[in-house]
């Protein structure tokens, strides 16, 4: 079926169950970013692959809200269907539940999936829509009777993260959670989100694609910890390895009777922005529940000793790779037509010729052109095309490692750069090194840190959509919460341990984008009179692009940025590299 195919059965289906309207995320059941295939529901019927957005699909309608990241995918990959594009965040763009809200009649009744709506996503849906006499209903589930090639429920072997690598064994992780718990009273503790088990249990899967984790459920009770999982991903060994520390399995559907079968007056700990509608609805009703964060996403956030020693390590194994990879591209010649999936395939192959590597952190991003303007664009054979040897080229790629997860971005230009672009680049890498080198005081929120980014863009009437920085876990989801440099307000502090991205950019729609990412550590700085000052250690090694750089539009200091890391980017990989490929990035290093 098309697109208009699968509305018309919907709309079919809603007449036959009296729903006037369907809302179509892009969750899980564990409200995972990047989502197995088997739950990607608004992918198969709108046709978009962006990560982000939602569905609503009504008798008269068909909406599509996504975010500035996936505006023009969208609206390319939307064209040929009855949907419309709402751009999330936009002047006068409602939200969806707005938009039911003032769309419907009072008495139609909305349907949705109570597996993959959060509780705190219904509480907003009834919000807004209950005030209007519309009715919710959280428990159907047309997915499951329409698609019928869903794929099903992934089951990778599941496989224990050594101690050498994670610093310290789950015994001490469900400690550290357990006195979490004990502030709000709580015997029980549920936990739904992906990542974080896979942190808590020192434990990874490849359930969801270039993200090691394994789908399941964890429930923290006083004397044990229950494991929901399908029982086939866990070997004898690995089983006996994790009794040992406590844990019992258990079939990944008995979540929800044991949910139910908790004793009388206990009281479990909920992360309502973190756990499904389906979820609390199976908890016993005479249960007292305190909801509050997980523990564990403020506990992985912080990086011990010992994973950022092999973080370190690890981003110079990464440098060695992208810095192979951008060599290679340099010189193919004419007669070697290059494209962009071709680009990733290549680059992929320096990766995995790294020790410790095991996988993408995510579906790299080659783009040329006009492609480098979506900000995540993702190449596939349709849209898949030759990096031709005039106009600009964005790389955005990460790799797994059992010694931790790397993000980078470069932006190169192939071919003699037009004065707009180096003028573009240089503001780009001017906010870029204005992260990088300004101490903040201890406590400072990443939206306070966001605006050094975007200054100089902002002198000249620019900007960017998306946020500066982002968390990244240690072999684990590249994006990783809570801390984050955005203009949101998060109220989380950028405390030492963090690592997170540093990635400005600039994107010309329709011409070409910008985007410079390096990885960085929030590390103490000093300590005065004023109080408590920390700093970015820059952890990733690959050079800028010196032939893109206006040397009038830099100051003396950020010179100085750029050539003393420059001059530490070849003294960490030039003794990895072949003698021609440390001989070209001796050039590109050279001093401005």
């Amino acid at each position: 079926m098309n697109t208009n195919e699968k509305i018309d059965v919907i709309r079919h289906w809603m007449k036959a169950v009296n729903i006037c309207a369907v809302v179509i995320p892009s969750d899980d059941p564990h409200g995972s970013e990047y989502v197995a295939e088997h739950w990607q529901a608004r992918k198969w019927i709108t046709g978009f692959s962006g990560s982000a957005g939602t569905a609503v699909v009504t008798l008269e309608h068909a909406i599509l809200w996504t975010d500035f990241r996936y505006y023009i995918q969208a609206e390319k990959q939307i064209s040929d269907s009855l949907f419309e594009l709402l751009r999330t965040g936009e002047p006068k763009v409602p939200t969806f539940q707005k938009w039911l809200a003032d769309t419907l009649k009072p008495g139609d009744t909305i349907g949705i999936d109570g597996n993959v709506f959060s509780m705190a996503n219904v509480k907003k849906i009834v919000a807004e829509v209950e005030t209007r006499g519309l009715l919710l209903n959280t428990k159907i589930d047309f997915i499951k009777e329409l698609w019928k090639d869903r794929p099903t429920r992934p089951k990778s072997q599941a496989f224990p993260l050594s101690e050498t690598y994670a610093g310290k064994s789950r015994g001490e992780k469900i400690k550290e959670i357990r006195k979490q718990m004990d502030v709000f009273g709580a015997s029980h503790h549920l936990v739904a989100t992906l990542d974080d088990i896979a942190w808590t249990l020192n434990l990874r899967g490849q359930d969801v694609h270039t993200n090691p984790v394994n789908i399941a459920f964890v429930l923290i009770a006083p004397e044990k910890i229950f494991l929901f999982v399908s029982k086939e991903k866990i070997n004898d060994a690995l089983a006996a390895e994790l009794n040992q520390d406590g844990i019992d399995i258990f079939e990944y559907e008995d979540i929800y009777t044991v949910l139910h079968q908790i004793q009388d007056d206990t009281i479990i700990l909920v992360d309502p922005e973190n756990t499904n509608y389906r979820l609390f609805e199976s908890f016993n009703k005479k249960c007292k529940i305190v909801e509050a964060p997980n523990p564990a996403i403020a506990l992985k956030t912080i990086k011990n000793d010992i994973e950022i020693a092999h973080l370190r390590k690890t981003l110079v194994k990464d440098g060695v790779a992208v810095v192979n990879f951008l060599f290679w591209l340099e010189h193919q010649s004419e007669d070697e037509p290059v494209t962009e999936l071709m680009a990733a395939d290549t680059l992929y192959g320096f990766r995995k010729k790294q020790e410790l590597f095991v996988d993408n952190s995510f579906d790299p991003i080659m783009a040329f052109q006009d492609h480098s303007a979506m900000c995540h664009y993702s190449s596939t054979k349709q849209t898949d095309v030759t990096i031709g040897n005039q106009g600009m080229f964005l790389t955005d790629s990460g790799g797994n490692y059992l010694t931790g997860t790397t993000d980078i971005t470069r932006t190169i230009f192939r071919g003699e750069p037009p004065k707009q672009t180096t003028t573009d680049y240089t503001l780009v890498l001017k906010g870029h090194i204005a992260v990088a080198t300004t101490p903040f005081p201890k406590g400072t929120k990443g939206f306070q840190v966001d605006t050094l980014s975007r200054q100089h863009l902002w002198k000249q009437g620019m900007d960017f959509g998306h946020g500066t920085g982002h968390g990244v876990g240690f072999f684990l989801c590249v994006h990783e919460g809570p801390a984050r440099i955005s203009p949101h307000p998060v109220d989380v502090s950028l405390e030492q341990g963090m690592v997170l991205t540093n990635e400005p950019g600039v994107y010309r729609e329709n011409d070409y984008g910008i985007r410079l990412e390096n990885m960085i550590l929030v590390a103490h700085a000093f300590e005065n009179e004023f109080g408590i000052f920390m700093k970015f250690e820059t952890l990733t090694y690959c050079h800028f692009e010196r032939e893109l750089m206006d040397p009038e539009l830099l100051s003396i200091d950020e010179k100085e940025w750029i050539n003393d890391y420059h001059a530490v980017v070849y003294e960490k990989l030039s003794p990895r590299l072949d003698k021609n490929v440390a001989s070209w990035l001796r050039e590109k290093t050279r001093p401005i």
